[in-house]
């Protein structure tokens, strides 16, 4: 029955001239709550469903119309607790749509966001728990996973290098590497943290030790076996264009030392990319004091969908109370995106074709995974707990007015409905992958790229031999892409 009409016939009942002193008494106490249990009923779906509008228009390539959905969700959220992710969502809608000051303005007041949650960590974590465990976890304040902490440093990067501002990128890059140091540490704090939260209550502890739900739960990620997994929270992306921006912007040693560490990070986590291995080369030249290879043009281009957290409902057996309650409970699953678009580079004299850095499904891959004990055991302690708070609240009903049960129960229904769904949060406007493409700049100073699954193609006019950096966004095969051109130093 919809929320509405279980409203509607709780009006009824009240009206009838029969109904029953206590149920009149009790009415001013049950239908707000059914009110608000309605209203959390109605208004209630995951953060996958809610960008969905907006991301069937970007994935079509109508950037416009999402950005308008976009911005409209980020100003309604902007001081509720999912007012990060729409902020992420923001600032990567601006910079497909080729603005990035306007992309660089949101990306800032999303890090301001992420460094408050960095500086409160110890004072939040606990109330923010505590919370997860008798809502749901996604009415927890979105505080970012790992991956976008680190994307939103190298985004913003080179936002700054691609208008000019190179020490504004310097710290950028460093903050995108102190990101990835800090965390090892920071997600082993909050999962101790969380652990000690779930186990410091008996009903949670006894349902997430259970092994029959164990078994339940085990081919749901087995896709994430399939990942290749990367230590450490390290983006290789990240990674790559960090040492190439200390390699080409060095003020002294220390900086091609830190050049140099960064491309060889980043070609061990690239299937030994060939064109970082000709810039470890390069980098080890310079160290040397030897002339380095200054007539270059390289191409990053990123492409195709991110991965994202879809919702699954699973029947599980709970163990409440000494007896076993088959419970629905709606977990949060990693939904890999595969692009395998890539961008064929032509000169006059030299044809080649970028080649995979990174890719989001194992980088997003791998900090879900690290986190998948404790989201499972948070999830079921929270509906664990509800449930056996549902069971209590129905059997002190049991002796009451027939009405009262029925009515009660619906809140309870309500309620218990409208906090079980997943927390999908994630920034879903990442791309696929990152590849990389290195050439010489050709004489005449005419490339073209054009994508190898579709008709689009991009052609540029270098004005001299210099090296220079040429980015490239492509959303999916066939929708424009954006393009950048950055003049590097020699």
């Amino acid at each position: 029955m919809p929320a509405a009409e279980k409203t509607a016939l709780w009006k009824r009942l009240l009206k009838k001239e029969n109904a029953s002193p206590l149920l009149r008494n009790i009415s001013f106490l049950f239908f707000p709550i059914l009110l608000i249990s309605a209203s959390l009923l109605t208004g209630c779906s995951t953060y996958t469903q809610q960008i969905q509008k907006a991301n069937n228009y970007y994935y079509s390539g109508n950037i416009k119309q999402a950005k308008i959905e976009i911005l409209k969700k980020s100003a309604k959220k902007q001081k509720s607790r999912d007012a990060l992710v729409w902020k992420l969502e923001e600032g990567a809608v601006f910079r497909t749509d080729g603005d990035l000051p306007a992309s660089t303005k949101s990306f800032n007041e999303a890090d301001q966001i992420i460094r408050k949650y960095e500086e409160s960590f110890a004072d939040t974590r606990l109330g923010q728990e505590t919370l997860a465990t008798f809502s749901n976890p996604a009415n927890i304040t979105y505080e970012g996973w790992t991956t976008d902490r680190i994307m939103i440093s190298t985004y913003l990067a080179l936002n700054e290098l691609f208008q000019g501002n190179i020490e504004n990128a310097r710290v950028h890059f460093n903050k995108a590497y102190l990101r990835q140091q800090d965390a090892v540490n920071k997600n082993a704090r909050k999962i101790e943290q969380i652990q000690s939260s779930i186990a410091a209550n008996e009903l949670s502890r006894e349902a997430t030790s259970n092994s029959n739900i164990s078994k339940n739960l085990s081919s749901l990620y087995t896709p994430l076996n399939q990942l290749h997994p990367l230590a450490n929270y390290v983006n290789p992306f990240t990674s790559y264009v960090r040492g190439l921006f200390f390699l080409f912007y060095a003020a002294d040693a220390s900086d091609l030392e830190t050049a140099h560490k960064s491309l060889q990070q980043a070609y061990s986590l690239a299937n030994n990319n060939l064109f970082i291995g000709k810039d470890i080369q390069m980098s080890e030249q310079i160290l040397e004091g030897l002339p380095a290879e200054t007539n270059i043009t390289y191409i990053l281009f990123e492409s195709g969908r991110a991965p994202y957290l879809s919702e699954y409902t699973l029947n599980i057996p709970l163990p409440i109370n000494n007896a076993i309650y088959p419970v629905n409970i709606a977990f949060p699953i990693f939904t890999p995106s595969y692009s395998n678009n890539s961008l064929r580079v032509s000169t006059s004299s030299n044809t080649s074709q970028t080649d995979i850095i990174a890719d989001m499904n194992d980088i997003f891959g791998t900090d879900f995974k690290s986190e998948l004990p404790t989201i499972i055991a948070r999830t079921i302690a929270a509906t664990a707990i509800r449930q056996a708070a549902n069971i209590t609240a129905n059997q002190a009903l049991k002796n009451t007015d027939s009405s009262v049960q029925l009515l009660s129960g619906l809140a309870l229904y309500i309620i218990q409905t409208s906090i079980n769904i997943a927390d999908t949060r994630s920034w879903t406007l990442l791309p696929s992958n990152f590849q990389l493409c290195r050439i010489p700049t050709p004489i005449d100073g005419k490339i073209t790229l054009r994508e190898t699954k579709g008709s689009q193609s991009v052609s540029i006019q270098l004005p001299n031999m210099g090296p220079y950096l040429i980015y490239v966004k492509s959303i999916g095969p066939n929708i424009k892409m954006t393009t950048w051109v950055h003049s590097l130093p020699k």
